[in-house]
């Protein structure tokens, strides 16, 4: 049985402030093979993507009936105003002879899904996603091996592009250690034995928010046994979340870690339906016309925002009022993320009311 234990204060020690969260710019992009370019094909699979684009935007696995998200996928056209097909290479048929698989992608237009969501009351979980790096390793008999892109280890590479394909379905981002020479100082024997600090010192190199450590063992009749812990890039804090489970492949074990990952993401940072609450929010260092316009239009970019209106101007301030449905200690943390903006002495719980945060600029 899989445990998951999760401390709401540090699923991502220190995300405010933290820099390297980004925007998925794909998040709202739908991709499904079809059987053909028909209209009767465009349409199913238009419905099949819509579907899970919706779940990417949610943070659930898949989305839960609704009867306005229903009608929507049984009349997905009103979502997009342009589509396309693509040909995929695929694995050669048993004769040899090569093959390809069409693929119907659709940009689904951003404000028509958001406002859907709004209306079906569904969470809302913005395009800003922290950056998770994940070290894995795999155990049969005595050997061990660190998964990575450039591995020729069957059961490793598959766990790569496994994890690869969840995430994308899920809308987070991956990174895996390069295992170059200096990510070779790293002992498998430190992943294996769990030990966070020459693990984090590791791991500094790369633009991750999360740390993501994999135990991978494959028994005598070919089943894995997957042991998942997840931390800071320092290990310096107390563990986030942790599972255990089997799988049927490596890759198995490892595509329902990435679900678990998500779960955990979404649970933290997804803005659950409720009501419009306003909030006082002022920003220094934003000192020319160009700065103000700049931080207007990011503030206006976020999901979690439903409107901005401009209070007053200082020369060295702009008074905001934002409109939004995440609690005010979420918004702070969301609002952190990316390294646009970042926290002053008022930011604090025991602060009033009103927040202050300084701009930093796009990065």
């Amino acid at each position: 049985m899989a445990r998951v234990r999760l401390l709401l204060a540090c699923v991502i020690a220190g995300t405010a402030g933290a820099a390297w969260a980004e925007v998925v710019p794909w998040l709202y992009d739908g991709e499904v093979a079809v059987a053909s370019q028909s209209d009767a094909d465009r349409r199913r699979g238009a419905a099949i993507a819509l579907a899970e684009v919706l779940a990417r935007i949610t943070g659930f696995r898949e989305v839960p009936f609704s009867p306005v998200v229903d009608a929507a996928i049984r009349n997905p056209d009103q979502f997009y105003v342009r589509y396309g097909f693509a040909r995929h290479d695929i694995e050669p048929a048993e004769d040899g002879a090569a093959g390809f698989q069409t693929h119907l992608e659709i940009p689904f237009e951003r404000s028509t899904l958001l406002d859907l969501l709004r209306r079906s009351g569904l969470p809302v979980w913005s395009a800003d996603r922290p950056t998770t790096l994940v070290w894995v390793v795999l155990q049969r008999d005595s050997a061990r091996e660190v998964a990575s892109a450039a591995t020729f280890d069957a059961a490793a590479r598959e766990v790569v592009s496994t994890m690869h394909r969840e995430a994308r379905r899920r809308g987070i981002v991956l990174t895996f250690p390069l295992m170059d020479l200096e990510d070779r100082g790293l002992l498998t024997t430190d992943l294996w034995g769990r030990f966070w600090t020459a693990i984090g010192r590791a791991s500094s190199r790369f633009p991750a928010d999360i740390v993501l450590l994999g135990r991978l063992t494959e028994d005598a009749v070919g089943r894995w046994m997957s042991h998942w812990e997840l931390q800071s890039p320092n290990g310096e804090n107390e563990l986030a979340a942790s599972f255990v489970h089997r799988g049927a492949s490596a890759g198995a074990t490892a595509g329902e870690a990435v679900h678990r990952l998500a779960d955990a993401l979404a649970q933290r940072f997804a803005v659950r339906g409720g009501d419009l609450d306003v909030i006082a929010l002022t920003v220094r260092g934003a000192r020319t016309a160009r700065a103000y316009a700049a931080l207007l239009a990011h503030l206006r970019s976020r999901e979690y925002i439903d409107r901005v209106d401009v209070r007053a101007i200082d020369p060295d301030a702009l008074h905001l009022k934002l409109q939004s449905r995440s609690g005010r200690d979420q918004l702070v943390e969301l609002l952190l993320m990316g390294g646009y903006l970042s926290a002053s002495r008022t930011t604090s719980p025991t602060a009033p009311p009103g927040l202050e945060l300084n701009w930093m600029g796009a990065r």
